[in-house]
């Protein structure tokens, strides 16, 4: 049996977007949760292929090969990697406390290196589980992924700060937003990892032709409808938000990319090699960086 992870934010859909039924009749087992899981998971070998944190396939080159022309990337903002602050700057959070969430590796990443080079501030960051009120409850500064962050940014609602001084609305800050402004790049937060072990396997038995198969339905204008007509009730949200933030996002994994996500990985993992990654066939052309 192979095992696939998903992650079951709307960001994701258009990968799975008719996946399962590609796969009737293959002896695959799909495996869901959060980004951070995915991570655990493949490490661990509990799956064989996923969508991960891209700083994650970086620290495990060793280990993983990436699939070429697939990835979750925004040139700007993003609207689902969000730091909701107290601070009306966020150069005004040196020595600051930041509640981290718990689902992302590549976003604290990002959000760390902002800090550094960006603004040049060093805040305290303390990993929490992700629950906008009660981090900002207790912290100057949350950073929310996923579906619970296009929520919270659609709303930015009312919230109690730990000075009990009433009800009041956090300052957001996009960080696909604040690496574009940085660095004129557009940033990568996913891409598609199998295990090395795995990765013969999971081509013979059809996976990868089924997993590119699926994007491709996904991300026509038909089936980012599809997904967000069938995900906006389950948000709370118009479903032209849904449509919006699909169609702004970037799933191909592509020059501009890639070149993000090179100095993003230079940047975030010190002696960091681009060339210890592994990219499997070529279904897609990866550019010489």
């Amino acid at each position: 049996m192979l095992n696939i992870g998903l992650i079951d934010y709307l960001n994701t859909m258009p990968f799975h977007y008719d996946l399962a039924e590609r796969l009737e009749g293959v002896d695959v087992h799909f495996e869901r949760g959060a980004p951070s899981l995915m991570n655990r998971m493949l490490k661990a070998g509990e799956i064989d292929l996923a969508p991960i944190s891209a700083i994650e396939t970086a620290r495990h080159a060793d280990e993983y090969v990436v699939l070429p022309g697939l990835s979750i990337a925004s040139l700007g903002a993003v609207k689902t990697v969000l730091l909701f602050s107290w601070a009306a700057d966020m150069s005004e959070l040196d020595g600051k406390s930041i509640a981290l969430t718990d689902h992302s590796a590549t976003s604290v990443a990002l959000l760390k290196i902002l800090c550094r080079d960006r603004y040049h501030v060093e805040p305290c960051f303390t990993v929490t589980p992700q629950h906008l009120p009660n981090m900002l409850g207790a912290h100057d500064g949350a950073l929310v992924i996923g579906d619970d962050a296009l929520v919270e940014g659609v709303h930015h609602r009312k919230l109690t700060p730990a000075s009990g001084s009433g009800e009041l609305r956090p300052y957001i800050f996009d960080l696909g937003d604040e690496w574009l402004k940085m660095t004129g790049l557009p940033f990568t937060f996913s891409v598609w990892a199998a295990r090395k072990d795995k990765a013969q396997a999971l081509e013979d038995a059809g996976v990868f032709d089924a997993l590119y198969a699926s994007t491709a339905m996904g991300l026509t204008e038909a089936g980012r409808d599809t997904l967000a007509q069938g995900y906006a009730g389950r948000l709370g949200l118009p479903a032209g938000v849904c449509r919006r933030y699909l169609r702004d996002l970037r799933y191909t994994l592509t020059g501009d990319d890639l070149a993000g996500l090179k100095l993003f990985l230079e940047l975030g993992l010190e002696g960091f090699d681009w060339n210890t990654l592994e990219f499997w066939g070529d279904r897609v052309a990866v550019p010489n960086l």
